[in-house]
């Protein structure tokens, strides 16, 4: 049995095959038409079986390709979704921040309210 070579491109393809078909011809160790026959089919099932296993090795490419676009997608999107938690948090605690100040000048401006009316207070009853 002759071994085939995958050939890439037409005309070399044509050439090369003549070539061993001939080399093949020229071997007259098998009498056996029959035998002949058979390593024929076997070759066609062999190269039919190479053809496959190229298109699933395509395939599996094309899904390794995919799977790793998705992957840098979901990857750029977390890290995106990172950044727009750190900022709401800073956000948050500049919001928390502000709060705080908020009640320390309402606290300030509650107590001297009553810091005046208790002196408004004293006042009147000194008039009184």
């Amino acid at each position: 049995m002759g071994a085939k070579k995958k050939q890439t491109n037409a005309p070399k393809k044509k050439s090369t095959e003549g070539e061993a078909q001939a080399r093949a011809d020229a071997v007259d160790d098998i009498y056996d038409d029959e035998f002949k026959k058979s390593l024929r089919i076997e070759c066609r099932e062999l190269e039919k079986q190479i053809k496959k296993e190229e298109d699933l090795i395509g395939l599996y490419n094309d899904e390794r390709l995919r799977i790793n676009y998705f992957w840098l997608v979901g990857k750029k999107e977390l890290e995106d979704k990172d950044a727009e938690k750190r900022n709401k948090d800073r956000e948050f605690e500049d919001l928390k921040e502000k709060h705080k100040i908020e009640i320390k000048i309402y606290k300030q401006r509650l107590k001297h309210l009553v810091f005046n009316n208790l002196d408004q207070l004293t006042h009147l009853k000194k008039e009184a």
